[in-house]
């Protein structure tokens, strides 16, 4: 029975995998990071009475810096576009990185030492190996529930700061519940015993609940991509050009105002998109409801000032504007100082680059 039951956790966190990997929304890769990490750590961590050393002579030590995703890529996946697009977003996943460069200069500098640090990380020998030099393993793998934990509770307070719906408390939370486990989990295969529970079948039942949260999370709660994602399939009208999310916004009229003002002039454009102070203050909603809008929809104001600059240019594109004026007139048009800002924004909204978005479906 136990057995089964490992089989049945493991598999269920596979299929979490896949179904995000088809699910996932565009810009949310940091929650396919997740999934996977955490695909990583069940094979990492499964029962060594069961499969011996099979999983660990394939993971160990390449895929030990995958423990470090499990963090950022929950946290990035909650982030509007905007933040995952920032490059300072890279920095969560430096423990990561770091990870692999330590691995490589461990190779490089010292490849006698290396493989027999491999050899004793194959046979359980954490305590006193360092694969990771200064680092020992011991105090990587143990850092791994500490740091994941952190950042699930980073994940609730940026949930609570958005206002998210109470559904999508569930993950982080049920995740930062059954932290102590996964470290008491972590702690027996150190050190070969339980902090907490001695028993390591006991331990792995009870994680039962949080691998039952994240496949009804991948499974429930993550929407599918956006059709406005999937370019082949994109229409060249603007007017089909969607928000993120649009199914979420309770209030109709605060998207029935963003399309006016996608058809605005260039004055009133420059006039409403200065900064979003001035925005709140010139359009019909207070801020309270404007809050509520980039919550529902997980963007924020620089998302939406591009949005309505991007869906302006390609009416103008699709109205010929290009037929007389040219690609830097269009951008000051829509509020750009250059093309390159253009392009820059194009890209980030549509997915696509304007010159193929023109090719594939303006010019024909």
């Amino acid at each position: 029975m136990y057995k089964d039951y490992v089989i049945l956790a493991t598999a269920l966190l596979v299929i979490a995998l896949i179904f995000a990997g088809i699910r996932v929304r565009k810009y949310n890769w940091p929650y396919l990071y997740f999934i996977g990490g955490i695909v990583m750590a069940s094979f990492l961590f499964t029962d060594p009475s069961l499969v011996g050393q099979q999983f660990i002579n394939v993971l160990y030590p390449l895929f030990i810096p995958v423990l470090y995703i499990i963090g950022p890529g929950i946290y990035g996946s909650i982030q509007p576009v905007e933040a995952r697009r920032n490059p300072w977003h890279i920095i969560h996943y430096l423990p990561m990185i770091i990870g692999y460069v330590m691995i490589f200069l461990h190779w490089f500098l010292a490849e006698g030492n290396y493989h027999q640090c491999v050899f004793n990380g194959r046979e359980f020998s954490f305590q006193t190996n360092h694969m990771f030099w200064p680092f020992s393993d011991k105090f990587i793998l143990m850092g791994y529930p500490y740091y994941t934990a952190g950042y699930y509770i980073l994940c609730i307070r940026k949930l609570k700061e958005q206002r998210s719906p109470l559904k999508m408390y569930l993950l982080p939370i049920g995740l930062l519940v059954s932290s102590p486990i996964i470290f008491d989990l972590v702690h027996d295969y150190v050190y070969g015993y339980g902090f907490f529970i001695q028993d390591p079948n006991i331990q792995r039942y009870l994680l039962l609940p949080a691998v039952l949260i994240i496949f009804w999370d991948v499974i429930i709660i993550k929407p599918p991509k956006p059709k406005e994602i999937e370019t082949e399939e994109v229409s060249a009208q603007s007017q089909h050009m969607e928000y993120p999310m649009l199914s979420s916004v309770r209030k109709r009229s605060l998207v029935q105002y963003i399309d006016s003002l996608c058809t605005a002039s260039r004055d009133e454009l420059a006039s409403h998109l200065q900064t979003k102070n001035t925005y709140i203050k010139k359009s019909p909603f207070n801020k309270g409801e404007w809050e509520d809008f980039f919550s529902e929809t997980h963007t924020s104001w620089n998302f939406l000032k591009k949005f309505i600059r991007i869906k302006r240019a390609i009416a103008l594109m699709e109205e010929g504007f290009l037929e007389e004026g040219s690609m830097e007139e269009l951008a000051q048009e829509v509020g750009y100082a250059t093309r390159a800002s253009l392009y820059l924004a194009f890209r980030q909204i549509m997915g696509v680059a304007l010159p193929d978005y023109r090719e594939r479906y303006l010019i024909e």
